[in-house]
């Protein structure tokens, strides 16, 4: 489980909580080595810290969550820099880090850059540690999310890399995959310099370990699936480096073995529709292994979800758009009737009716030619309807408008 034969860290690991801590039960030995370096002498004293009765107090936020002070920020940056080698003071100063950021967005600014290196240097120092990594990525997914300037730091002081670390050592623990799938996906998320330092760290092959070692854990394939799509986003290359480490099976495995899971279909059509667009192979990858059926099958499974027919019908589009191949084989599985029964079960959503009318304008010229005239003249009707309804709507106006001349009727 761990890449390290040290008890109290394989006990860390075990006890790993659903909030995401980290209780260390066992103590090193007096004097006992902890870390890379001899533990420092703790200032005022001539004990060190992790003898048997020298405690570390942490500064820790009042019950009612008040703002943490500066000083208390300060106080914990320089205990852990005293305290390099020591693995417990390492951790207890992520955990410090961890409960501040909870307290809201000023404690997530207050801890700021000067937090963000404090973390990566202790995970960077202590990578055989289970309890220095798992509170490590905590406190760098805490501290980041939805915050640019501290998300932007953990890029630039070696937090990807440092993340990719742990999760490759430590594979089997759920809670840092699931923990290091956010982080990539928020620090993908941040700007196109960010997407491509995740991916060069090794981001993508991270992701996909994650998700095949936890096949069961829907919010690691949630994560998992979130953060491959914003690596696929405007992004050929990583669109390829995920093709070809098996990430449209991996996809495809996660939405089938969590049907119910509406969240999880919307993520995988969203990895499926960026990588399928405008590209061939991976259409035909896409189709060859059944993704139609998946997608369909979300789509039935959800039909009262908004959010998955307004992806699946994306996703049936970008396997048809500039490839009569894959078209032909997306028209044969039906999708223009799945497009109809989304655009009818959600008349009021902009979002399904503009899905729709794309998917239905790459389906047009085979459902013209076909036998099945009442699916035809419903095409119509429902493009039709979509314009009627959305008069302000530009988007749904330009591609309902694109369904009626490829259907012959405008």
């Amino acid at each position: 489980m761990c890449a390290t034969d040290r008890p109290e860290e394989k006990a860390a690991v075990m006890q790993v909580t659903a909030a995401g801590l980290v209780q260390t039960t066992a103590r090193p030995s007096p004097g006992g080595r902890t870390g890379r370096h001899r533990p420092r002498p703790r200032r005022g004293s001539g004990r060190r810290l992790g003898d048997e009765g020298v405690t570390v107090q942490w500064p820790r936020l009042t019950s009612g969550g008040s703002p943490v002070p500066s000083s208390a920020v300060e106080k914990v940056l320089k205990m852990m820099a005293a305290a390099e080698g020591e693995e417990q003071v390492q951790e207890a100063g992520c955990k410090a880090f961890v409960e501040m950021a909870e307290a809201g967005s000023e404690q997530q600014s207050e801890i700021g850059v000067e937090g963000v290196q404090a973390v990566v240097n202790a995970m960077e120092m202590h990578a055989e540690s289970a309890g220095v990594q798992i509170t490590g990525v905590h406190a760098l997914q805490r501290i980041a999310p939805l915050h640019g300037r501290n998300t932007m730091s953990l890029v630039k002081a070696g937090g990807v890399q440092a993340t990719v670390t742990a999760m490759r050592s430590l594979k089997s623990v759920q809670f840092v995959q699931e923990v290091g799938c956010k982080i990539l996906c928020d620090a993908t998320t941040c700007n196109v310099q960010c997407q491509l330092k995740v991916a060069e760290s090794g981001g993508v092959q991270a992701v996909l370990d994650a998700m095949r070692a936890h096949p069961n854990a829907a919010v690691v394939q949630e994560v998992g699936c979130r953060a491959l799509k914003e690596l696929a986003a405007y992004n050929t290359t990583n669109q390829e480096d995920i093709y070809v480490r098996g990430g449209i099976q991996a996809v495809l495995r996660a939405m089938e073995t969590h049907p119910s899971c509406p969240s999880i279909q919307v993520m995988g059509c969203g990895v499926l529709r960026n990588l399928a667009a405008c590209n061939s192979e991976q259409q035909e990858a896409i189709v060859s292994r059944g993704g139609i059926q998946v997608v369909q099958d979300a789509m039935s499974a959800h039909a009262g979800e908004a959010n998955v027919q307004w992806a699946g019908c994306w996703t049936l589009f970008c396997l048809c758009v500039h490839n009569a191949e894959t078209a032909a084989e997306v028209g044969a599985y039906g999708a223009a009737r799945s497009g109809l029964k989304a655009m009818e079960a959600h008349r009021t959503e902009p979002r399904v009716q503009e899905a729709g009318c794309w998917l239905l304008k790459e389906l047009a010229e085979l459902t013209a030619k076909g036998q099945d005239k009442a699916t035809f003249s419903a095409c119509i009707q429902a493009t039709l309807k979509a314009v009627e309804k959305n008069p302000m709507n530009q988007t749904v106006q330009k591609a309902a408008r694109g369904a009626l001349q490829k259907l012959g009727f405008a």
